[in-house]
């Protein structure tokens, strides 16, 4: 018997109606507020529906935001609150943040240097994300899904070694994932209704202090005005980790502007828009099925209550992190909770989302799991339902650097994630593609 997918989007305005600090670079924090608005920052929100032949129905969502992350304290009374008004499973709502630097900080659980969260502003995104969804829903309709992959060259590896330490500096032999992945949705009478566009690259060429959706949004604000008719574009964040836009020369860009900004988000439409031109692939419906995996992620060995002490007075971010460790003993817990959700949107066609900033090396292991499962049509997402840090690959955690070390004092880990992450989470990525081929 036939089954039917409903799809229903909105596109909700969520840029901050005052001056908020913006989240993403130390080097803002002494700036205060935002100085203006350049890009302004939306929510785009998928709302799906599937009903089998035998009339049994399924509900999921989708919201893609201008965010840095959304908040991993706030993250389960949102659901909550989501499921109880519309009876969506909590374990169908994917909340995604495309990582824009330039948005507000979305969580109090961090280094303020990453940008002090405004509780106010965070209230009224809820709200608006809440009102986004009562208008995706009376927006349903049936539709098909269609898939094509493309191309784009704007992203490099950001971790070179050199002399034996681990450098931010562009690599280009490094891993990176070249690979743009579009979703297509058409209502049954041809016309394009939304799309999702799935990449993996760092949303930072703009280090002013200026509100920015950054090239992912900014791209998508070109491709919905190329296409017309209300077309709904999100952007979907992969494994980004160690990847970043690279500049005019080759080089990572350290000191960006929306010029940069501007010329990304030119090419890499550029490159979607060129990609849709090519012949599609039809996919069926089939029942939103998801599942959830919650992996302890073991840490290396915490400091003591006496070390951290010693440290305390340092300058910068060292002594902030241990004066918050010590403030807060339950964040010295020797473990992380990683989720990892899987949600099928069609027939072989999944969403493997994380909320961590996930290296590529797991994006680009994710999808050779999944070929036999769905010939690689998987879209990897990091960011997604909270942050807890940056996850390496063993290697990386060997070499040091800022995914592996630098950046647990931001995020007031007490120590590096050990070596063991890497097997554990390649395990669960085998066990999920093995119940997605069953």
């Amino acid at each position: 018997m036939e089954t039917k997918l409903w799809l229903g989007t909105s596109k909700i305005d969520i840029t901050p109606q005052h001056s908020v600090p913006l989240a993403g670079f130390s080097l803002r924090s002494e700036d205060g507020g935002c100085k203006g608005i350049t890009h302004p920052l939306y929510a785009r929100i998928f709302y799906y529906r599937h009903m089998d032949g035998d009339g049994r129905e399924m509900q999921a969502l989708l919201v893609s935001a201008d965010l840095i992350w959304w908040g991993s304290e706030r993250v389960p009374q949102l659901k909550l609150q989501i499921h109880e008004k519309w009876g969506i499973p909590e374990d169908s709502i994917l909340l995604h943040g495309t990582h824009t630097h330039s948005g507000p900080q979305t969580s109090t659980q961090f280094s303020d240097l990453l940008g002090k969260a405004d509780l106010r502003y965070i209230v009224e995104l809820e709200a608006l994300v809440l009102e986004g969804i009562g208008q995706a829903m009376a927006d349903r309709e049936a539709v098909h899904v269609e898939f094509i992959r493309g191309r784009s060259d704007i992203g490099i590896n950001r971790r070179k070694m050199v002399d034996g330490q681990c450098d931010f500096k562009a690599n280009p032999g490094g891993p990176h994932d070249s690979e743009v992945q579009l979703v297509r949705y058409r209502s049954l009478t041809g016309e394009t209704k939304a799309l999702l566009v799935h990449f993996a690259c760092h949303p930072v060429a703009n280090m002013e202090n200026w509100v920015s959706s950054e090239f992912c949004g900014a791209a998508m604000d070109t491709i919905e005005q190329t296409l017309g008719g209300g077309v709904v574009s999100a952007y979907l964040q992969g494994c980004c980790g160690d990847i970043n836009p690279a500049g005019a020369d080759g080089e990572l860009i350290l000191k960006g502007n929306d010029d940069e900004v501007t010329r990304i988000a030119k090419q890499f439409a550029g490159d979607v828009l060129g990609a849709m031109n090519g012949e599609w692939e039809r996919l069926e419906g089939c029942p939103l099925t998801a599942r959830i995996v919650t992996l302890s992620a073991p840490l290396q060995n915490p400091p003591s209550a006496q070390e951290l002490v010693k440290r305390m007075d340092e300058p910068g971010v060292i002594g902030e992190w241990s004066r918050k460790l010590l403030e807060c003993p339950p964040r010295l817990q020797p473990q992380r909770p990683l989720d990892v959700v899987t949600l099928t949107l069609a027939e072989g066609l999944s969403v493997v989302a994380m909320n961590a900033e996930v290296v590529v090396e797991y994006g680009l292991y994710i999808k050779e799991a999944m070929k036999e499962a769905c010939n690689g049509r998987v879209l990897p997402l990091g960011y997604t339902n909270g942050m807890i840090g940056y996850i390496p690959t063993a290697a990386q955690i060997g070499e040091g650097g800022y995914e592996a070390y630098w950046s647990t004092h931001y995020f007031l880990l007490p120590a590096p994630f050990s070596e063991e992450i890497e097997p554990m989470l390649r395990q669960a990525i085998r066990e999920i593609a093995e119940c997605t081929n069953a």
